[in-house]
């Protein structure tokens, strides 16, 4: 990741509301290039604290990276050295000037050249690296059933969704990093990602910001990284809201949850409802009894 893209993050309603209620849910939570950000913790943590039952399973290439990022993580909490690709081969990893940037595809330097501060994403020197498929990688550390799935590896992300077609078809919900132009030489652009995903079952939803650059030698707003060209940002897939017949109530509870948590609250409305259909309860109600409060969320009458 080049950086943040002003990701949203909302604090969950949902979530200690259910608690509150008895239910006592654990996700599955799986986060490809989990990197911390300094400063900075993602939306899906918050699951860790309200559901105490739920695990995170971080993945990184650097094995020195992720031993030291198990020695502070909590007992819930576990980071693998891998490098998740299409399937079982070896690709080329093109190293840059900041590990952050380091992808299976190979940076176009002319954005480099061409755009304010993009120096991080220059090619330092090209390795090789062994690649393991979703799928294969979920089985062999039986991770089981995976909820949650939050991506960013440089334009290789569609790379790891073709490789785990038996994984992506039970995911409830994607927050996946998207490029708009090839920053990175052929690499599948937002488009493709959401084609893919498609397949997968898992419509798009929403952009969580945006990223970009100023093209040299202009600062706009006195900043270099104003995105005057969209570049990137993190994109939500959603398991399809208008094919929840299949979902367990448990499923049904997780995947609104987790729209609660990404601010995307007239879904999480929707899909408790669908639980409420199947267990003649009303959670809906009571959801949105909370979300009128504050008065950011309104109902329209009849509807």
């Amino acid at each position: 990741m080049l950086e943040p893209g002003n990701a949203e993050t909302a604090t969950s309603v949902l979530a200690p509301l259910l608690k509150a209620n008895g239910f006592d849910l654990a996700f599955k939570l799986l986060n490809i290039g989990a990197l911390p950000i300094k400063g900075e913790q993602e939306a899906f943590w918050q699951l860790l604290e309200v559901f105490p039952a739920s695990s995170i399973a971080g993945v990184e290439i650097d094995p020195q990276l992720c031993a030291e990022l198990n020695r502070h993580a909590g007992a819930r909490v576990r980071y693998f050295p891998a490098a998740i690709g299409r399937t079982e081969e070896r690709r080329a990893l093109y190293e840059t000037m900041h590990s952050m940037c380091t992808s299976l595809y190979k940076p176009d330097e002319r954005y480099v050249d061409l755009y304010q501060d993009l120096e991080s994403s220059r090619l330092r020197k090209v390795g090789e690296i062994s690649t393991v498929s979703l799928d294969k990688f979920v089985v062999d550390h039986a991770l089981g059933e995976i909820d949650f799935l939050k991506i960013d590896i440089q334009g290789a992300e569609l790379d790891v969704f073709t490789g785990g077609p038996d994984t992506m078809s039970r995911m409830l919900l994607v927050v996946s990093e998207v490029e708009f132009v090839p920053i990175y030489e052929n690499q599948p652009l937002f488009g493709d990602v959401a084609a893919g995903l498609r397949k997968s079952g898992l419509m798009f939803q929403k952009f969580l910001g945006m990223g970009g650059r100023v093209m040299k030698p202009l600062t706009m707003q006195g900043s270099a990284q104003y995105p005057a060209q969209f570049m990137w940002s993190d994109a939500v897939f959603v398991r399809d809201l208008f094919d929840l017949a299949t979902l367990s109530p448990e499923r049904l509870l997780k995947l609104a949850v987790l729209l609660d948590i990404y601010d995307s609250r007239d879904a999480a409305m929707h899909v408790l409802r669908s639980y409420d259909a199947k267990e003649g309860d009303d959670l809906a109600d009571i959801y949105l009894a909370h979300l009128t409060q504050g008065g950011a969320w309104t109902a329209l009458p009849g509807q």
